[in-house]
């Protein structure tokens, strides 16, 4: 399933960073990464959208992500690409099997692909204090 997120909370792509574990943090929450001395919460997009388990070796990407007034990073298998989608392009919230409907902002389609767009405010929320 392909996922996306508004650009304008998108900062840069990076290769999946080590992390820290947080003791008692809950599964979504990676740890803590350092980005050129800027220290940044890791969440595991698949586990805080309770998605099937995955091979943590299956992520390959964090995307920093601009929350408020931190950066997060959202780690992803990987990042396909930028596009533009119109707004009335896109369908109003949708149940879709498999995937938590809170955080689903709208269903859309670029280039002939799916794709869920992702209310990153919902999704981050709660597992950030």
């Amino acid at each position: 399933m392909v996922f996306g997120i508004d650009a304008d909370k998108a900062r840069e792509i990076l290769s999946l960073l080590p992390a820290t574990r947080i003791p008692g943090a809950v599964p979504a929450v990676r740890g803590l990464a350092n980005v050129r001395g800027l220290l940044v919460t890791l969440i595991d997009a698949a586990v805080a959208l309770g998605l099937a388990e995955r091979p943590s070796a299956a992520a390959e990407a964090v995307l920093l992500l601009e929350h408020g007034s931190r950066r997060v990073g959202l780690v992803v298998d990987e990042v396909l690409d930028l596009v533009a989608v119109e707004e009335a392009s896109l369908d109003d919230q949708a149940a879709l099997p498999g995937v938590r409907p809170d955080v689903v902002r709208a269903v859309g389609s670029a280039a002939d692909r799916p794709f869920v767009q992702l209310d990153t405010s919902a999704l981050l929320e709660p597992l950030l204090p």
